[in-house]
């Protein structure tokens, strides 16, 4: 499996890098929010592009994980607390419990 991903991640950066080569005289004007940019390098603005899109799924990811490692920290709680009252509830007393008469000695017991 791990020669299979290696292809597959040499297949991309020689796809990345035969991109990048054959727009190297390329150049594009980039408008972000009010400003404007021109004459920037094609390449430039795609890897900022990637970056910026790295940076935001990262950030993504961050806030994902601080959310569900609270869920798994309150599902602990809750499962701690419902162990806590199950063994109070195990160990309870047998009260109010009927006891039954006792029998003499000797008699046999119905059917």
């Amino acid at each position: 499996m791990w020669l299979v991903r290696s292809i597959l991640v040499f297949l991309g950066i020689v796809a990345v890098l035969v991109f990048a080569i054959s727009n190297v005289d390329q150049r594009a004007s980039v408008v972000v929010f009010t400003r404007t940019y021109p004459n920037l390098h094609l390449n430039l603005v795609l890897l900022l592009a990637a970056l910026l899109g790295a940076a935001v799924c990262f950030a993504v990811m961050i806030w994902r994980e601080v959310g569900l490692r609270a869920l798994v920290r309150r599902m602990r709680r809750e499962n701690m607390r419902l162990d806590d009252e199950l063994v109070a509830l195990r160990n309870l007393p047998l009260s109010g419990l009927q006891t039954p008469p006792e029998r003499p000695r000797g008699q046999a017991q119905k059917r």
